[in-house]
């Protein structure tokens, strides 16, 4: 009877600790992240965008809210192509050369409309909130495609931003926060008259935008565009 009772006694004080342990590891918080917000103002970064069909290189340059700018480095079919966001209206160029946004670019410019919304959004607030992870601070939320993870180091510069309705990945390199915000002189900048259209522009615009362009013929665009 003694060893019975013994046994018993002996199950239920494991039962009771395995509980408590169980109900310890679920009950743990996340430990909370917060630094100073620098996306606030006016900042550039070279990004490399991923993404199931493409990837590509650019440097990425925020004026002020709903103002931005995009000039492609890589792949060489995008390579100088430069566009430019300011309210709602998109602008495509070339040397100086305005035209519609190339079929190649399309799908990058809006993955990276997506990332100006949520760094516009982001930036109405002086802080980051996200989770600390290992020196790191991450912020999670959503758009209408779904939802995104952006990673920050944990004096909040940027690294990554990660949407997985798009399979897209954006990273961030060379931030660099710029003095001001979007002034009279970088809007008339970006609002400017581009040259007159000529037979010559004509032809590089629908050279293109034809896909895909091969690097030779990107080569040939380039050597006959005007300095």
């Amino acid at each position: 009877m003694y060893d019975v009772r013994h046994m018993k006694r002996i199950f239920a004080v494991i039962s009771i600790n395995a509980l408590l342990w169980s109900t310890g590891c679920t009950a743990v918080p996340s430990v909370t992240g917060k630094t100073a917000n620098p996306m606030t103002g006016s900042f550039s970064a070279e990004v490399t965008v991923k993404d199931a069909e493409l990837e590509s290189k650019a440097i990425l340059t925020r004026y002020g809210a709903d103002a931005w700018c995009i000039e492609f480095s890589e792949p060489q079919t995008l390579a100088g192509v430069q566009l430019e966001f300011l309210d709602d209206e998109v602008k495509a160029s070339y040397k100086g050369l305005e035209f519609s946004v190339p079929q190649t670019a399309q799908t990058v410019r809006t993955e990276l409309e997506e990332l100006m919304q949520v760094i516009d959004d982001m930036a109405l607030s002086p802080d980051l909130n996200g989770k600390a992870e290992e020196n790191k601070i991450i912020c999670e939320g959503s758009v209408e495609e779904g939802n995104y993870t952006m990673t920050f180091t944990d004096t909040g510069i940027p690294e990554e931003f990660s949407l997985p309705c798009y399979g897209l990945t954006v990273q961030f390199e060379n931030f660099h926060q710029q003095t001001g915000t979007l002034s009279e002189t970088v809007t008339e900048t970006m609002t400017e008259s581009i040259p007159a259209e000529t037979e010559e522009t004509t032809e590089i615009q629908e050279a293109m935008l034809s896909e895909p362009v091969e690097a030779e013929q990107a080569a040939v665009i380039e050597a006959t565009i005007p300095e």
